[in-house]
């Protein structure tokens, strides 16, 4: 029997203009937009014109997780049979809206709040983020080991079997680099985010969002009503641990490869990444490539997508 899973793209996959199609189609995507402006107090239509907000993560994660938002929405209207969500990294609370656990208000508050911790602590400590392939993980985590005397930095993404992401402080980044490259990586790319994301240079920007969260009446937390797979252990999410998600989330390395190998053992055979790109599309495919995927990000791939859906039994 066929189930489906849908997964949310993570912050780097942004691109200018990403979502206006369905912003302009729309009159409630319209709305959305402009309920997310107030909440959010930045133009979202405006910054989405903006090279500049594209690179800034205090625009850039909020913008993401509405575009993803739209996507989903749409999706929506299929009436799909939705069996298992993830979200990759800022992708997971993309998965907390669709799986209710918190409503678009609550959801742009929190990303709003999260991308401003972690952009303050970005400015204390200048971080960055590097995909590593071709170079098994040992002896990226060797690497890693070696620096640590010096500062912070770690693995933060367990992308797929070859390919992952360091992240750390500036300076260790490119030390770890050039490490790398000697022990016989293959590619060492840095990545188009602002700080180092995923490792122990967020923790104070972790605490302040939970403390936020629990202070604030409209931001508590609903029973989840689809399963989530989540980024810190690959399993599903147990409602009672969401804060306790949300906390060590920002400092503890996303579990992709797991999360889709337990997705697979628990029975998905379909997978459908919704968000702009096909980063996790092409990632899924290289973890195992007998579960089937396609991507959803620009509305004029709706039908495509409609059609792939239907063809596999997933819309009544």
């Amino acid at each position: 029997m066929n189930k489906l899973a849908i997964v949310f793209s993570g912050q780097g996959s942004q691109y200018l203009n990403m979502g206006l199609d369905f912003i302009n189609a729309s009159k409630d995507y319209h709305k959305m937009a402009n309920e997310a402006s107030k909440i959010l107090e930045f133009d979202v239509i405006e910054s989405l014109h903006s090279e500049e907000a594209m690179k800034e993560t205090k625009y850039t994660q909020p913008l993401m997780v509405l575009k993803t938002i739209l996507g989903f929405e749409e999706i929506k209207k299929l009436n799909p049979t939705i069996s298992a969500i993830s979200g990759f990294s800022l992708g997971e609370y993309s998965a907390y809206y669709a799986a209710s656990v918190f409503n678009f208000e609550a959801i742009m508050n929190i990303v709003s709040k999260r991308a401003l911790y972690m952009d303050l602590e970005t400015k204390k400590i200048p971080g960055l983020m590097a995909a590593v392939i071709g170079l098994d993980r040992n002896s990226i985590e060797e690497v890693c080991q070696a620096l640590l005397k010096e500062g912070t930095i770690d693995i933060a993404n367990e992308n797929e079997p070859n390919q992952y992401v360091i992240s750390g402080e500036e300076k260790l980044i490119y030390k770890a680099i050039e490490a790398l490259k000697q022990k016989g990586a293959r590619r060492v790319v840095l990545l188009s985010t602002s700080g180092a994301f995923h490792t122990a240079l967020m923790k104070e920007a972790s605490e302040k969002l939970v403390r936020d969260i629990k202070n604030n009446v409209i931001l508590k937390p609903q029973a989840s009503q689809i399963k989530i797979y989540m980024n810190i252990d690959a399993k599903i999410l147990n409602d009672e641990d969401i804060l306790f998600h949300i906390e060590n989330q920002m400092t503890h390395r996303v579990l992709f490869i797991d999360t889709i190998l337990n997705m697979k053992a628990d029975g998905i055979t379909h997978i459908l990444e919704v968000g702009p790109g096909r980063v996790l599309t092409n990632l899924i495919r290289k973890i195992d490539s007998s579960i089937e995927t396609i991507n959803f990000d620009q509305l004029e791939s709706f039908n495509t997508v409609k059609g792939w859906l239907e063809t596999y039994g997933f819309t009544k």
